[in-house]
C-alpha cells in the first residue's frame, strides 16, 4: 500500500532539520539548503518543496538537486528570476530548476493520438516520452521529475478530478515506466499504487482492504519462512539477511487481469529478499534454497549473469514453499541491493572530482536505456504503447491543442504546417513558437508550442523550395508544395520558372544559352526547363552548378580559379539596395559570417537618414555556387530590395 504522507524533518518555524539530513552535507551545502527554504513563501509550497526534498534525501541525491526540490513549487507558482535563484543558491540550482520548468509543460500535453493525422496518426504517448527525454540533459534532472510526480499524486486530493485522473495516466503511461528503466523501483512502484489509487478506487480499496483484513496471516507465515531460511543458510555458513517483501496493489491487480482470477486465487503475493555481502554467497544462497522447497523451473531469471539494460542485477526464483503457496525469492548482494532501490541516483553520492565524467556516462547511459518495449507491453489494458528508441535526430513540438509532433531535427514553422495538415501548409503565412512571432524558416525546438498564422487562400510560395533559404527541410513538405505547383496551369509554372531564372542569373551576373541549358540538364525544351524550375522539381542552385566553368564566358571566369588558388578564393563585389535602418550593415554581415564568408571591405551610405541605403562589400568566395546563395539570403533580409553582383 502506498505511503500518502512523509514524516519530515522539520524544526520550529518550518525550516529544515538538517541534522536528520547531515550525511554528506558539508557546511557549503547547509547553507544552500537553508537559504531554499528561506525563498519559500506559504504553506502549500512549503509542504510540496520539503515532501519533494525529503524524498530526493531519501533517493541520496545531492545539495543541488535537494535545494531544487525544495524551491521548485515555488518557482513553478510565484515568480522568480533565474537571476536570483542563481545569486542566492548557485548556478547548478538554477539549472537544475530551469530544466525542470521547462519538463513541466508535458502535463500540457494530450496522450491521445491526433484524430487530424488521419492515416499518419502517431502515438501520442510515445510522442511525449521522447519529447519529455529530449528536454533531459541532467541526468538529476530525469530523478527529479519522477519524484515530483510521486509528491503531485500523493497531493492530488485538492485537485479536481479529471487533473487528477490526468496526472495518473501521465504516471502509469510514461513516468512509472522511465522509472522502471532507469532503475528507481521505489518511485516506479509509488508511482504505479497511487495511479492505480486514482483511476480505480474501487478495484484500490478492495485489494487493500483484503490485504488489511489478511495481513496478521501473511506476515505470519512470512515470517515463519524468514526464520526457516535465515536457519538454512547460517547451516550453509552464508551470512545473510533475509526480509519479507509484500507486492505492490497495482503488480497485484494487474496479475488478476492477466490471469482472469480473483484475489483469493492469486498466490504468489508472498515474497522473500536475501541479501548477502558479494556475488559468490548469491548462488550459494539460491543452492539453499532450491534445497529448502521445490523449484518452479519456469519462474527462474539470472539478472546477475545478465544484468537488465538499467544496470539491474539480482536472482529471481520461484519454489512452492510451506502450505503448498508459491513463494517468490529475490537474492542480490548489497551493493546490488543499493543499486536497485534508487538506480541511478546511486551514482550521485560521488565526489565532485569524478561526478563530471560520471554524468557524461550516464548520459549516453539515459538515453541508450530508454527503449520501453518490455516495460510498456504488460499496460494493454491502458493501451498498446508502442516505443522506439529517442533518437538525436528527431524533435518533438507541440500544437496549441497539446498534441505532440515528432519531426525532423532543423525543421522549420512550414515543416510543421505541413505535418499538421496540408491545407495548413498550403495556408500558412506567419508562425508563434510559444507566443513569440518566428520566421518561417527558422529551426523550431523540441519542447516549443507552435502555433500556424493562416490566410485565407491557399498560396504556397516558390521561395519555400529555395533550400538555399531553409524554409523546407522534410521531404513531406516539400513534396506537397511541388504538387501543389504542378496543379497549376502549366503556363504559369512556365512563366513563373523563366522568370526565376533569369532573375537569378541576372543578380550573379552571369549569361547562358536556354536552349542549350536545358540539354545539358536532360529536358527536351527550354520551356520543359523552366516549368520544372517553376514546380521546384530542378534548383536553380543546381543549375548554376551544371554550368561550370568551361560554359561560361571570359568575364565570368573569376569565379572559378584554378586549382591552386581555389582555397584562397575569389575576392567578388556585390551591391546591396534597401531603406536605411539601425542594424541594416550588422544583418548584412552576420548572414555572411554564418556563412563563413570572409569580407574583404565594405562601403555604405546612405542619401538621408531613413530613406534610400547603398553597401557595396568585396567578399572572399570559394565558387560561384557561395556566391549564389550568399546572393539568396541576403535578398531575406528586412529592408533589402535588391542584392546583385557588381
Amino acid at each position: 500500500m502506498v505511503q500518502i504522507r512523509l514524516d519530515l524533518p522539520q524544526q520550529d518555524a518550518g525550516r529544515v532539520d538538517l541534522d536528520a539530513w547531515k550525511e554528506g552535507l558539508d557546511e557549503c551545502d547547509r547553507q544552500k539548503i537553508h537559504a531554499a527554504t528561506e525563498l519559500i513563501p506559504d504553506e502549500g509550497c512549503r509542504e510540496f518543496g520539503f515532501d519533494l526534498a525529503q524524498l530526493l534525501v531519501d533517493l541520496e541525491l545531492d545539495a543541488d538537486a535537494v535545494a531544487t526540490g525544495l524551491v521548485y513549487e515555488t518557482a513553478r507558482t510565484h515568480p522568480l528570476s533565474p537571476d536570483s535563484l542563481q545569486e542566492t543558491l548557485g548556478t547548478g540550482v538554477a539549472n537544475l530548476v530551469d530544466a525542470m520548468l521547462r519538463m513541466a509543460s508535458t502535463s500540457e500535453y494530450q496522450l491521445s493520438n491526433l484524430p487530424m493525422l488521419g492515416n499518419e496518426a502517431r502515438n501520442q504517448v510515445d510522442n511525449v516520452r521522447n519529447l519529455l527525454v529530449a528536454l533531459i540533459d541532467d541526468p538529476r534532472v530525469a530523478v527529479i521529475k519522477l519524484a515530483e510526480r510521486v509528491i503531485a499524486l500523493r497531493m492530488a486530493k485538492s485537485m479536481d478530478e479529471e487533473t487528477v485522473r490526468r496526472l495518473a495516466r501521465e504516471a502509469l503511461r510514461i513516468f512509472a515506466p522511465l522509472a522502471g528503466r532507469l532503475g528507481v523501483w521505489q518511485i516506479k512502484w509509488a508511482l504505479e499504487d497511487l495511479a492505480f489509487r486514482h483511476l480505480h478506487p474501487g478495484e484500490y480499496k478492495r485489494i487493500a482492504t483484503s490485504l488489511d483484513a489478511r495481513r496478521h496471516e501473511r506476515e505470519r507465515r512470512v515470517g515463519e519462512i524468514v526464520a526457516e531460511l535465515k536457519s538454512r543458510l547460517a547451516d550453509a555458513g552464508i551470512d545473510a539477511e533475509v526480509i519479507g517483501r509484500a507486492k505492490h496493489i497495482y503488480s497485484i491487480w494487474r496479475k488478476m487481469r492477466r490471469k482472469a482470477v480473483d484475489l483469493s486465487q492469486v498466490y504468489d503475493m508472498e515474497a522473500v529478499r536475501v541479501i548477502v555481502d558479494d556475488v559468490q554467497r548469491c548462488y550459494g544462497a539460491l543452492g539453499v534454497v532450491h534445497t529448502a522447497w521445490p523449484h518452479i523451473g519456469s519462474e527462474f531469471d539470472d539478472y546477475v549473469a545478465s544484468p537488465k539494460d538499467n544496470g539491474y542485477q539480482s536472482i529471481h526464483t520461484a519454489v512452492m514453499g510451506p502450505e503448498g503457496r508459491v513463494l517468490e525469492v529475490q537474492i542480490r548482494s548489497r551493493e546490488m541491493h543499493r543499486q536497485a532501490e534508487i538506480g541511478l541516483c546511486a551514482h550521485w553520492v560521488y565526489k565532485d572530482e569524478r561526478r563530471e565524467s560520471l554524468h557524461s556516462d550516464k548520459m549516453s547511459w539515459l538515453r541508450r536505456v530508454l527503449e520501453w518495449h518490455d516495460d510498456v507491453a504488460e499496460l494493454a489494458d491502458l493501451s498498446e504503447l508502442e516505443a522506439d528508441p529517442v533518437s538525436i535526430d528527431r524533435i518533438y513540438v507541440a500544437t496549441p491543442q497539446g498534441h505532440v509532433l515528432d519531426l525532423t531535427q532543423g525543421a522549420t514553422p512550414v515543416d510543421f504546417a505541413y505535418r499538421v495538415h496540408t491545407e495548413i501548409g498550403h495556408r500558412c503565412v506567419g508562425a508563434r513558437a510559444d507566443g513569440i512571432p518566428v520566421p518561417l524558416n527558422a529551426p523550431l525546438a523540441t519542447g516549443q508550442k507552435v502555433e500556424i498564422i493562416t490566410g485565407e487562400t491557399e498560396q504556397p510560395r516558390r521561395e519555400w523550395l529555395n533550400p538555399a533559404l531553409g524554409f523546407v527541410k522534410t521531404s513531406r513538405a516539400r513534396m506537397k508544395i511541388q504538387s501543389w505547383f504542378r496543379d497549376q496551369i502549366a503556363e504559369s509554372n512556365v512563366a513563373a520558372g523563366r522568370g526565376l531564372l533569369e532573375d537569378t542569373f541576372r543578380r550573379l551576373d552571369l549569361a547562358a544559352d536556354p536552349g542549350e541549358l536545358a540539354r545539358e540538364a536532360g529536358y527536351a525544351s527550354e520551356n520543359e526547363l523552366w516549368r520544372a524550375v517553376g514546380v521546384g522539381e530542378c534548383q536553380i542552385i543546381d543549375l548554376v552548378r551544371l554550368m561550370g566553368g568551361e560554359r561560361l564566358p571570359d568575364r565570368q571566369l573569376s569565379l572559378l580559379p584554378a586549382a591552386a588558388e581555389r582555397e584562397a578564393g575569389s575576392v567578388q563585389e556585390i551591391l546591396i539596395a534597401g531603406d536605411d535602418r539601425q542594424g541594416l550593415l550588422r544583418d548584412i554581415t552576420s548572414v555572411l559570417a554564418a556563412m563563413h564568408i570572409d569580407v574583404v571591405s565594405t562601403v555604405a551610405r546612405a542619401d538621408a537618414a531613413g530613406e534610400n541605403a547603398t553597401v557595396s562589400i568585396c567578399m572572399r568566395v570559394r565558387d560561384i555556387l557561395q556566391l549564389a546563395r550568399a546572393v539568396d539570403r541576403l535578398r531575406r533580409i528586412p529592408s533589402v530590395r535588391d542584392v546583385r553582383r557588381s
